[in-house]
């Protein structure tokens, strides 16, 4: 199992989040980036970014939420470098 490592910016958007869907976020991000990380599944609706200087993934979480991360597998960790609302996330894919 890989070790997710959350970013100073990843755990400032995750403390604003309301708490009747904090728990669904790290739920979700807790299966999709832990037990599903290597494998494809419906309930995970993650891509690698075309073009990514550091080959950066994206995570949608219930079409509100994106996670951007990278896997880092030589140390066995997830390297979550930011989460942030679907919307502003749609702008920012260049900068990763």
């Amino acid at each position: 199992m890989y070790e997710l490592l959350f970013s100073e910016e990843a755990l400032k958007y995750l403390a604003q989040i309301p708490k009747k869907d904090l728990a669904n976020v790290k739920e979700v991000i807790s299966l999709c980036l832990g037990e599903f990380l290597k494998k494809t599944t419906r309930r995970c609706n993650k891509k690698l970014l075309k073009g990514s200087k550091r080959h950066t993934y994206r995570l949608h979480i219930s079409m509100t939420h994106t996670v951007f991360y990278r896997i880092d597998d030589e140390n066995k960790r997830v390297l979550i470098d930011d989460v942030m609302g679907i919307n502003q996330a749609h702008s920012r894919y260049g900068l990763y």
